[in-house]
């Protein structure tokens, strides 16, 4: 009888071990550790992003974390932490097993980053002095930092200093009392390697509006939802943030937003409009703008041998402004304006240009 048990218990292990032996777990698993490239160390607290099913997990004190019940496949792991590069792994998942997905992130590097609170500075009649601050963006200290491209009939005080951290130094822009009639002009503030270029606007017979020469975001009642608007990529965001008229110049402001899954290295634009170039400008009286007419920036720079070259941070809003000079009071609308873009040894966009057609003239 004893016998007889033992080979009924041995015939029930044979079956149940044929059975699962064909058994095979269709998903598979990420397990990876993510460290500081400088120290070896383990990073507490990053988040981690999977592509495409949009899980996100953080690390544990011991810098690791794990996506489970993955079908097989290849995965990007987007990884983010505080202080430290965005940093993107491609990790492929084979059914019944565990992918290792050990990431290394690299800390930020220090850096200067200059910046002002005006894009342009408007004089009428009325407003004869307006105040630019120039602020110190960046976390490799103090900025010294100076003004040139003073035009003869504006005065500017101080034209350099030395800005600190998170701080912002005022300067003082005044109309010299000798001015009559209208005149326009370009200041350069130069610190650290770079340069902002703010407009400078002079008309002694346009009333004033208040506002000091900011031109703001536009008023309450700017209505643009009739303007088409096409990116030049589904993860690149546009919108528009104003169109408005100042004497005879029309300045458009536009927002850009990277929410691609890391920052675009070098984001380039071509500033050469006109001709057979990509970019175009024309408004709805017919009349078509060369680079001439034009006064462009884009993220605080102006045109560099044609074109302008960035850094489009995941997630953050860059915002690119045109000058157009000598509109005529008849025109209601910018009709086309094209922005030819790229992204240089970085990505293929899905067309290589930002397109605004229809913008509204307030």
């Amino acid at each position: 009888m004893r016998k007889l048990f033992s080979l009924l218990v041995l015939f029930s292990l044979i079956l149940f071990t044929g059975c699962t032996k064909d058994e095979v777990n269709p998903f598979g698993n990420i397990y990876g550790v993510v460290v500081n490239s400088s120290t070896s160390e383990p990073i507490q607290g990053a988040r981690i992003t999977l592509t495409p099913t949009g899980k996100s997990t953080v690390t544990g004190n011991d810098g690791s974390y794990e996506f489970v019940d993955l079908e097989a496949g290849t995965y990007k792991v987007t990884v983010q932490a505080d202080g430290f590069a965005s940093t993107l792994k491609n990790v492929t998942v084979v059914a019944g097993e565990r992918a290792i997905g050990d990431v290394s992130v690299s800390p930020k590097g220090q850096n200067s980053k200059l910046g002002v609170d005006k894009d342009v500075v408007n004089f009428t009649k009325d407003i004869k002095t307006n105040t630019l601050n120039v602020k110190n963006l960046g976390n490799a200290g103090d900025i010294n930092w100076e003004i040139t491209g003073i035009p003869s009939w504006l005065e500017v005080s101080p034209v350099k200093g030395s800005t600190g951290i998170g701080k912002s130094s005022a300067v003082t822009l005044t109309l010299k009392s000798s001015f009559s009639g209208k005149a326009d002009g370009t200041i350069t503030i130069n610190a650290a390697g770079e340069s902002i270029s703010v407009i400078v606007l002079a008309d002694d017979n346009a009333e004033g509006d208040g506002n000091g020469g900011d031109e703001g975001d536009g008023g309450d009642n700017d209505d643009y939802s009739s303007a088409e608007i096409t990116s030049c990529d589904p993860d690149i965001e546009v919108g528009i943030i104003s169109c408005k008229r100042s004497g005879s110049n029309v300045i458009f402001k536009y927002y850009v937003i990277n929410n691609k899954p890391e920052d675009i290295k070098d984001f380039r634009m071509n500033c050469n409009f006109g001709g057979t170039s990509d970019s175009q400008l024309a408004d709805d009286s017919g009349k078509i703008y060369n680079t001439k007419d034009l006064s462009i920036k884009f993220a605080g720079k102006s045109p560099s041998v044609g074109s302008v070259s960035t850094q489009l941070l995941k997630g953050l809003k860059t915002e690119g402004e045109i000058v157009i000079k000598g509109v005529s009071e008849g025109a209601k609308k910018l009709s086309v304006i094209k922005l030819d873009v790229y992204s240089y040894n970085q990505y293929d966009f899905l067309n290589e240009v930002i397109d605004f057609r229809n913008v509204p003239i307030y």
